[in-house]
């Protein structure tokens, strides 16, 4: 049956594929071009020998209808409530029971359709060979990946839906602050200078974030005894998925090198890197490191996110204050209700995916907010091929649609300077010592 399954979703992307096509010639109101005509009847001509491929295939292993049928997705019930049609499974866990049953064979569960048809799906089989998760489900292990850690929670995320796969914005190509490249190039005059300037024109200059879908896949193991009970198996899955997903998409935040991932903050044309003082012993961080990177900053939702390991040296770093000399602690201690400290007012966070003390990104100051997150729809699972029979466990692959970049595609360079190494940005960090 899985034959099937894979047959259906050949002729299924096929027909988008022509429906795209189609779609574009109708929104542009115009005739198709010779080589849109062309691959519209190579589709028609894909789609016939994918038919009988798969017709033929039902016949020889005698595939009996009722089968077939059990295979299509069911349309909600209309009189039940629009949250009972929506929402079929009581519990994660039992939604994942469901999905092993129907990998192993062991029978189909038709609420694993319901759930496809309540998202306005439509296909005759499951995408990737996976089910949809629950739109309550998704929702909280989407919730707990974002809200539970630092780094994703704090950027900015766009999702995406309709039938596209990628996202593109204008944004403002901004890379100096000098007079005429403001905002990419708007001018206010004075009225005593619209003489001497009348003729330059004076408009916004644009430049454009691109991105596509990236797959994040996930594996979570569950032995026998989990899977007698749906309950646990929920729980399990539902804490063990959302942290492990929420180290992937910081670690991606941070240092992913944007090929097949996201485009991280250490590998960004827009990071600024200060550099370390003369004479600075290996692995260490300085008062002045720290006021250097504040000097540098840009952004208004500033953070410091560090490694733990340097939280000794940054609680002794120490500011001189009047004539007096007085000291002042530049690691401020957590307050009130917070859990965490601060330096020049803002936020510091130890996190796990800085670099190692001395390496460059152990300790980062960052505006999140301009860095961009795109996904799109929920997260899907089955269960993996990859069964571990000699340990009795069941693997559940989870598929997550995500990619990331910063807004900003250079540093700024500012309006007066004295030294010409001198730039700003929403991304901070510190030479290698």
């Amino acid at each position: 049956m899985l034959k099937v399954m894979e047959y259906r979703r050949k002729i299924k992307a096929l027909r988008d594929e022509g429906n795209v096509i189609l779609g574009k010639v109708d929104e542009e109101k115009r005739s198709e071009t010779p080589v849109e005509t062309a691959r519209i009847a190579a589709i028609d001509t894909e789609i016939t020998a994918v038919e009988s491929r798969m017709d033929s295939y039902i016949k020889i292993n005698r595939i009996p209808a009722e089968e077939l049928r059990s295979y299509e997705p069911q349309k909600p019930n209309p009189g039940a409530g629009g949250d009972a049609a929506a929402k079929p499974f009581r519990t994660f866990g039992e939604q994942l029971m469901a999905v092993r049953n129907f990998s192993t064979g062991r029978g189909v569960d038709q609420r694993l359709f319901e759930v496809r048809a309540a998202t306005g799906l439509n296909e005759s089989v499951p995408s990737e060979g996976g089910f949809l998760v629950q739109k309550d489900f998704n929702g909280v292990l989407l919730k707990d990946t974002y809200d539970t850690n630092e780094i994703p929670r704090r950027c900015r995320r766009i999702g995406i839906s309709g039938p596209s796969n990628a996202f593109s914005m204008n944004v403002i190509d901004e890379t100096s602050r000098a007079t005429g490249s403001r905002w990419g190039g708007v001018r206010v005059y004075h009225e005593a200078e619209a003489a001497s300037m009348s003729g330059l024109g004076s408009k916004p200059k644009f430049a454009k974030v691109e991105m596509k879908l990236e797959k994040i896949m996930g594996l979570c193991y569950a032995t026998d005894e989990n899977l007698q009970d749906s309950q646990q198996l929920g729980s399990i899955i539902a804490q063990a998925f959302p942290e492990e997903m929420g180290f992937v998409l910081s670690d991606d935040i941070i240092r992913g090198d944007g090929a097949g991932k996201a485009l991280g903050i250490l590998n960004s044309p827009a990071l600024v890197t200060i550099d370390k003082e003369t004479g600075q012993s290996a692995d260490t961080i300085l008062t002045e490191n720290i006021l250097n990177m504040w000097k540098a900053r840009r952004g208004r939702d500033l953070v410091w996110l560090y490694n733990q390991e340097l939280e000794n040296q940054l609680s002794t770093l120490t500011l001189a204050i009047g004539t007096g000399g007085v000291e002042m602690k530049l690691f401020k201690e957590p307050e009130g209700n917070s859990q965490y400290g601060s330096i020049k007012g803002r936020p510091a966070i130890p996190v796990e995916v800085a670099s190692g003390p001395g390496d460059v990104g152990d300790i980062i100051l960052a505006d999140l907010s301009q860095y961009l997150i795109i996904d799109k729809g929920g997260i899907q699972t089955a269960e993996s091929i990859h069964v571990e029979f000699l340990t009795e466990q069941t693997v559940f692959r989870f598929t997550y649609r995500f990619n990331g970049q910063p807004v900003r595609k250079s540093k700024i360079t500012p309006y007066k300077r004295t030294n010409s190494n001198f730039y700003t940005s929403p991304f901070v960090t510190l030479q290698a010592r």
